[in-house]
């Protein structure tokens, strides 16, 4: 369901009306007041419903229709700015009501062919360029960044002028940009050539069809769960229809970002669910080709194990990393906004997509060419070969980022932020005293903590199940588990909140807890004639599974939870 929103006409009266506006608000589904001074504006924001969201437009705006639409749309942000137009919902909303309230009403402002008594009555122009600039600052104002090729500027006069900003929009289809936006613009090689080249087709329909991207999703997770199943039954049939489940669920998952992003349908649930469900899906291949595999006697679950423990590793040395650089100051740059000012990211090429590009991107083996070479090697050879082939090629990609990254920080990282150490520290799991883990976290490779405690717990969970007879399945069933907790608290910090400390408590005193039982369990239970450790470790698994999913699912399902950043 989508947000209603008002649109507030104010500002100055252009020289033509504004009557062009007023249809392109109306195209995009808001509904159009006019408000003369902060007195009106103020009652028309604060008549809002609760859930409402309010833009305020300068009437000698000409902008596209998707530049509006990007303006005042998009859902994730409470205030957001504009070229003309400063958007508020929420706390921001009631923030900008009272702000307007306060703001003299009457003013001497030149007004032609009025009278000097008249014009001490006459309203004050409201300029939301300007209101941007005054907000209080415990309101986080968006900067919406227009992609190249739409129009959002003021022109009053002279008509010439309006009638060229005219021109230049007509010059430029804004639906073809929105189809354009709709793609990540750091796709890989493999997304961008076999997929991206018509799944933004795709999202368009669903959105003229009106799916919503959490559909998408939805869908995506059954066809890989499908491939999942085949993949278990061990044969040559059931393997290739694996991979064709792959790849289509693969397209899937592309088309319900594009689709977020072409019809501006953000949610926290959709950005939860989009997260955690290419986690779930990849795992439940790897399980789905070790049952496989098992079928014929070939036992392959350590390795899918280790897949699965390298695969998260290196999703969370990328996570320490970038979260000890968060909130490092950058020129000239205002509360809420990127890192870099509007005028330094504008004279910034992007890089150059050559031969060089799309080395590096294939190198570090991103989602899409994983992906394929999953289904590639699952159709064509045996579940060992495509965990053999995955493990090496994801050990080099490994190494390759990491050692950039460790060369980077040594060289010029500056201190970690008190936010990003609080984010490293809840990403360590731990339930040590915080002071003292800060202080390590606080160095140049302190961000490598957090992958490194995560990395021993999953060795020593696969090395214990190792001991034992088929105790493997069960150790992935609980590596499953620990990872999902451990996706899901780097999930939170990159929406800005954490993990209670009550959880990591209850989750056997964090990493250091859970350390000490699979030591224990290993020293006690280990050995390959004792299968006492596989029950142990099931119930142990169990526990675990209802506690973080359990509170996973009551903290994203809160309406006060944020959304994830669409980068995730």
């Amino acid at each position: 369901m989508r947000i209603p929103t008002i649109a507030v006409l104010t500002g100055p009266q252009p020289v033509d009306g504004d009557g062009q506006l007023k249809a392109d608000l109306s195209a995009i589904g808001a509904t159009v007041i006019e408000a003369d001074g902060p007195a009106a504006a103020a009652r028309a924001v604060a008549s809002a419903s609760a859930a409402g969201r309010v833009a305020l437009v300068d009437r000698r705006l000409v902008a596209h229709q998707h530049a509006l639409r990007l303006a005042i749309e998009d859902p994730r942000w409470s205030a957001a700015h504009c070229t003309g137009v400063l958007t508020v919902s929420g706390a921001a909303r009631e923030l900008l009501a009272g702000h307007l309230r306060a703001l003299p009403d009457l003013t001497g402002h030149r007004v032609e062919g009025v009278s000097p008594a008249a014009r001490l009555t006459a309203p004050r122009p409201l300029v939301p360029d300007d209101l941007a600039a005054r907000l209080p600052e415990s309101v986080r104002l968006h900067e919406v960044r227009l992609p190249v090729g739409l129009v959002a500027t003021l022109v009053d006069a002279p008509l010439a002028a309006r009638k060229s900003a005219y021109a230049d929009i007509a010059a430029v289809s804004d639906e073809t940009v929105r189809l354009r936006e709709s793609v990540k613009a750091d796709d890989g090689l493999f997304a961008t050539l076999f997929v991206s080249s018509y799944s933004r087709h795709l999202a368009r329909w669903c959105a003229r069809h009106g799916m919503s991207p959490n559909t998408v999703t939805v869908l995506s997770l059954l066809v890989a769960l499908v491939g999942a199943v085949t993949a278990a039954t061990g044969t040559r049939a059931g393997y290739v229809i694996a991979a064709v489940a792959l790849y289509l669920s693969f397209v899937l998952d592309c088309t319900d970002g594009q689709l977020a992003r072409y019809s501006l349908n953000f949610s926290r649930i959709g950005s939860w669910l989009d997260a955690t469900f290419d986690r779930a899906k990849e795992y439940a291949v790897y399980a789905g080709l070790a049952l496989g595999s098992a079928r014929h006697g070939d036992d392959v679950w350590l390795l899918a194990a280790v897949a699965m423990a390298l695969q998260t590793l290196r999703h969370h040395i990328d996570f320490a990393f970038h979260e000890a650089q968060r909130g490092q100051p950058a020129p000239s740059a205002r509360r809420g906004e990127a890192t870099q000012s509007p005028a330094t990211e504008a004279r910034q090429d992007p890089p150059a997509k050559n031969l060089g590009y799309w080395a590096r991107k294939v190198v570090i083996l991103p989602i899409g060419e994983r992906w394929a070479l999953i289904a590639l090697l699952t159709a064509l050879t045996s579940p060992r070969t495509t965990f053999t082939v995955l493990i090496a090629w994801g050990a080099v990609a490994a190494a390759y980022t990491t050692a950039g990254r460790v060369v980077r920080a040594r060289r010029s990282a500056p201190p970690p932020t008190d936010e990003a150490l609080a984010g490293l520290f809840a990403m360590s799991d731990i339930a040590a005293a915080p002071i003292a883990e800060r202080r390590r976290l606080a160095t140049p490779l302190g961000w490598l903590i957090p992958p490194s405690y995560h990395g021993l717990e999953y060795a020593l969970a696969i090395a214990v199940a190792s001991q034992v007879h088929h105790a493997l399945p069960a150790a992935f069933a609980y590596l499953a588990a620990v990872i999902y907790h451990h996706y899901d608290v780097v999930y939170r910090i990159r929406a800005g909140a954490s993990a209670p400390r009550w959880l990591t408590i209850a989750g056997c005193f964090g990493f250091e807890g859970r350390v000490i039982v699979l030591a224990v369990a290993g020293l006690f239970l280990g050995g390959s004639a004792h299968h006492a450790l596989i029950p142990a470790l099931l119930v142990l698994t169990g526990y675990l599974w209802v506690l973080f999913l359990g509170e996973s699912i009551r903290f994203w399902s809160r309406p006060a939870t944020p959304a994830l950043p669409a980068d995730v």
